[in-house]
């Protein structure tokens, strides 16, 4: 029997989406930086594709949050305002409060058996990085910390939405954990609501959640006032 292969433009589609995706990761990365022009040729000749691919990957990130689309200028990676900042907060507060109190719930139902013990592994691990002085590290652990949370959660659609935050968040986030003393800030509140959420108590999980993020934000407000607002810990 023959194999039916995929149409030229089903290809075209497929290899869009892969190169969008290799541009969204160099700039969650930063290795596209915010305000930085995105130029075609340049990302064509990297990933070894058509300028028209690489120009139809920009378009489709242009609701993403992650770039804007200027006209007769370009494609730009996203300067994100104070004011956007805060929004974000606001709204990534709300939803991983929510988020953190559904996870206590289902953890205190027996929903979630293996989740208690992930996220002490993961506890464990931060505080060896944090004792070395690995800040990529904390970083990551920390992505992850949050994620479990939010897949215990068991909401596909506010995680869905969570996640895209995230993807904007980290225009500035990604050196946000190179300040010590608040990676042991940001690592005492994980406990906090480690603790909440073992005791399978919503209430508490949600308001220890929503004071972490609500910290975060403080932390950047004060190291942004201070003239160097990439370096903060916002959890």
């Amino acid at each position: 029997m023959s194999k039916t292969l995929p149409s030229i433009g089903a290809r075209r589609e497929t290899l869009a989406t892969e190169v969008r995706s290799q541009i969204e990761e160099m700039i969650v990365a930063g290795a596209l930086e915010a305000g930085q022009k995105l130029n075609e040729v340049t990302l064509a000749g990297t990933m070894g594709v058509s300028r028209g691919t690489v120009r139809e990957a920009i378009r489709s990130l242009a609701d993403s949050g992650l770039i804007d689309l200027i006209a007769n200028r370009g494609a730009y990676v996203n300067e994100i305002s104070l004011a956007e900042i805060h929004n974000l907060y606001e709204v990534r507060g709300a939803i991983f409060a929510m988020a953190c109190a559904s996870a206590a719930q289902r953890v205190g139902d027996g929903l979630e058996a293996d989740l208690i013990d992930r996220l002490t592994e993961n506890l464990d691990t931060m505080r060896g990085v944090r004792d070395t002085d690995d800040r990529a590290a904390y970083y990551e652990l920390n992505i992850e910390f949050h994620d479990m949370l939010l897949q215990a959660a068991a909401n596909a659609r506010a995680k869905a939405i969570y996640d895209n935050l995230i993807k904007e968040m980290h225009l500035y986030r990604r050196r946000g954990l190179s300040v010590a003393n608040n990676i042991a800030l940001s690592l005492d509140e994980h406990g906090a609501i480690f603790e909440a959420v073992k005791s399978g108590d919503p209430r508490r999980a949600r308001d220890a959640a929503f004071a972490h993020i609500e910290k975060g934000f403080g932390r950047y407000m004060q190291i942004a006032e201070d003239g160097n607002a990439g370096d903060t810990a916002d959890g």
